[in-house]
């Protein structure tokens, strides 16, 4: 009787206790990028209690007495969190915290942790979206960076059917109105864009900074429709090595290899791809390639001295590129004839590049960075010889830190050296020297303590020699209740002098029959976008959903006017045009394996023809679209992924035997088994086999091609299987 009493006296005074226990619970992510992070400790201090993060970064401290506690943060390779926190009675506080990548000094510590994607960075006060190295090796299937962005929302990488190039458009535009950056110089400008992105190996890459629109001063005034930052993968003195090999039913096939720290004495690091397509593929036996014939080769060199003080990054890249689309029976002795029509490319283009980072007083920083790029472009298109040549400089120096918690500056000061020639006879000048010095300051501000509202501006001041000084002032507007969710509003204004070289109409329609009436004025643009974005994670799943609308109004801007007759074409300013649309991305995973991303656009780009009439600008997808469904088996270490990109109906010219194209989808389906160092992967694109209908080839009365670049809107190669093998050694 005595012993019962007093077992329910033990209940009745615990049983308060539990009914009143407050719950500690929390999501802890990487402050750069926005990624949670697994494996992170929370401990309250003086307790015994703590609790690690789960794979969806959560972590659960339940039956806390209320009152008030010190909660410390803290995981391998960042900097230690330290927060007062009062635990509610009976209730649950949930916090949102975030951790800064650390420094470490003395001994090299090379530490690979466990991430899990978030895809945009909420964080961040413009709209930026991280795609790191670990899901863009996995998602690449020849080793290629361009392969690893396909289907991805907003990106538009879509190559040429002829011409083999490609691009990467942002928020409706074509890839000329995106800034593509490496480690924050616009390294891949003009040319480089168009031929030399699709070069770059993904284990080049450390991850990928995708900012949409125009919010942000830091970009160039060319950004108009967003920037893309390639932050290159960083050398090691631990050894390090990754290769891959592909190969698909047609004969293309890469092989890549990288590695570092083999010397075990400075940082450094070596990469090597070489990709070939080495037979014409003509499946359809008209006599016509269905896909580029090319050869490329891509060296990487990166090396990181130690110093006393600050670090330095110095690197250099080497490209060089054949490819060649037409008929099958052409070969370099018919260079320039007009018997037999083919695109014959080559390109050989350098870059080096170099930055010092060192610290300043208190929370500021400092940098000075510099790269140098020479690309020559060799070409004939059909029986028109294009040489051209470009060369840039880039140097910049830059300070930023903050002031206080509420207050954070960025100064920079920077000088933009272009030199572009080549062989064009037109009534209007196509060379281009441009010394363009110019400064840029941004400040943000955190209105209240907690940083639930954010405001950002600045302005960029460029000194032209031909246009003046021009001023392009952009700035956003944050308000953020928790780090799950994020209101943005941007807005900006943007400036480029054009030339045709630099447009991606140009390489898709060739330099045949090119006709620019007078000298084409720079582009002015204003840009506002607004977007929100939720992310929904418990035990079971996650959720992420973004929605953002755009909109961009452009005085002169330049269009491609295809004339009547085939092959022409036609290049002048529009004295009015505007591009807007909205777009839906969200994702979904689950513990159980499964993985669901669906995305889509609806945009429209319009442009005043000269006469006061709108027209609708060709070659712009009236949709798009993309889905993927991934399911992992963790234990069997298999993935299967099933997706798809749609593309919309695009306007073609007058003249042509239809308004525009017919929507299509491709579907890809992969299947990748891994083992703890090697991988291999096979997959199947364009699952049902679909080509366009519209022939772009035509035949003159003597028989002799002629090419209506203005009917390639989709792909001319149907079905392909590819097999790839991935082998990695070290961490």
């Amino acid at each position: 009787m005595k012993t019962r009493q007093i077992i329910i006296a033990i209940i009745a005074l615990a049983l308060p206790l539990q009914l009143f226990a407050g719950v500690l619970r929390g999501m802890i992510h990487d402050q750069d990028t926005g990624d949670v992070l697994v494996g992170a400790t929370a401990v309250l201090d003086g307790t015994q209690r703590g609790a690690a993060t789960n794979p969806k970064g959560w972590f659960t401290i339940a039956n806390l007495a209320a009152g008030n506690y010190t909660l410390k943060v803290s995981m391998l390779g960042y900097e230690s969190l330290t927060k007062d926190v009062t635990i509610p009675q009976s209730d649950t506080l949930e916090l949102h915290l975030a951790l800064a990548p650390s420094a470490l000094e003395g001994e090299e510590v090379v530490i690979e942790t466990e991430r899990q994607k978030s895809g945009l960075d909420n964080t961040s006060t413009v709209r930026r979206e991280v795609i790191t190295a670990t899901e863009l090796q996995t998602k690449s299937k020849d080793g290629g960076l361009l392969s690893a962005l396909t289907n991805k929302t907003g990106l538009r990488t879509k190559p040429c059917a002829l011409c083999g190039s490609a691009g990467i458009g942002l928020q409706g535009l074509d890839p000329s109105y995106t800034e593509v950056n490496v480690d924050g110089l616009p390294v891949l400008s003009g040319l480089g864009t168009l031929y030399g992105l699709d070069g770059l190996s993904v284990s080049d890459v450390k991850e990928v900074q995708v900012t949409k629109g125009s919010g942000s001063s830091l970009f160039g005034s060319g950004a108009i429709a967003g920037a893309v930052n390639l932050v290159s993968a960083r050398a090691s003195l631990t050894p390090r090595i990754l290769t891959n090999m592909s190969i698909d039913n047609n004969g293309k096939s890469t092989v890549s290899a990288s590695a570092s720290g083999l010397t075990g004495r400075v940082p450094m690091r070596l990469s090597v791809m070489h990709s070939a397509e080495p037979q014409y593929v003509d499946h359809d036996d008209d006599g016509l390639t269905d896909t580029p014939k090319y050869r490329r080769l891509n060296l990487n060199y990166g090396i990181d001295p130690r110093l006393a003080k600050g670090s330095l990054k110095l690197g250099a890249r080497y490209y060089n590129e054949h490819r060649y689309a037409g008929e099958t029976n052409w070969h370099t002795g018919l260079r320039g004839g007009t018997e037999v029509y083919g695109r014959d490319i080559l390109t050989d283009r350098k870059e080096a590049s170099g930055k010092y980072e060192f610290p300043l007083k208190g929370k500021f920083s400092g940098a000075v960075e510099g790269a140098f790029v020479n690309h020559e472009q060799e070409s004939w298109y059909g029986a028109t010889y294009y040489d051209a040549q470009q060369q840039l400089f880039l140097g910049k120096a830059s300070a930023r830190g903050e002031w206080n918690k509420r207050h954070a500056s960025h100064v920079e000061l920077f000088f933009n050296h272009q030199n572009y020639t080549d062989n064009l006879v037109l009534p209007v000048e196509t060379d281009l020297l441009y010394n363009t010095p110019g400064a840029t300051v941004e400040h943000t501000i955190h209105l209240d303590d907690s940083e639930k509202f954010t405001v950002q501006g600045g302005t960029k001041v460029e000194a032209w020699r031909d246009h003046g000084v021009q001023f392009i002032p952009r700035g956003s507007l944050v308000y953020r209740p928790n780090v799950a969710t994020g209101f943005r509003l941007s807005g900006g204004a943007g400036f480029r002098p054009v030339s045709i070289f630099s447009l991606e109409e140009a390489a898709h329609a060739g330099f045949e029959n090119v006709i620019v009436p007078k000298e084409l004025a720079p582009e002015r643009s204003t840009a506002g976008s607004f977007a929100v974005n939720r992310q929904w994670v418990n035990t079971d799943y996650a959720v992420t959903s973004d929605v953002s609308v755009f909109y961009t109004h452009f005085d002169d801007k330049v269009v491609l006017h295809y004339g009547e007759h085939h092959g022409e074409t036609v290049y002048a300013n529009s004295p009015e045009a505007y591009s807007l649309g909205t777009e839906v991305q969200t994702g979904l995973s689950l513990t159980s394996g499964w993985g669901l991303d669906l995305g889509g656009r609806v945009s429209k780009v319009r442009y005043d023809d000269g006469t006061g009439t709108f027209r609708n600008a060709e070659f712009q997808s009236v949709y798009s679209g993309n889905a993927s469904l991934t399911k992992k088996f963790a234990q069997k270490g298999i993935t299967t992924e099933l997706s798809t990109g749609i593309f919309g109906p695009q306007y073609l010219p007058e003249g042509r035997n239809r308004d525009k194209s017919p929507a299509y989808a491709i579907w890809n389906f992969g299947l990748t088994k891994s083992w703890k160092q090697l991988s291999v992967s096979g997959s199947v694109n364009n699952l049902f086999d679909w080509t366009q209908p519209d022939d772009p080839y035509l035949r003159d009365e003597n028989g002799r091609l002629l090419l209506d670049s203005s009917l390639i809107y989709g792909p001319q190669l149907g079905r392909t299987f590819s097999l790839a093998l991935t082998w990695r050694y070290g961490a």
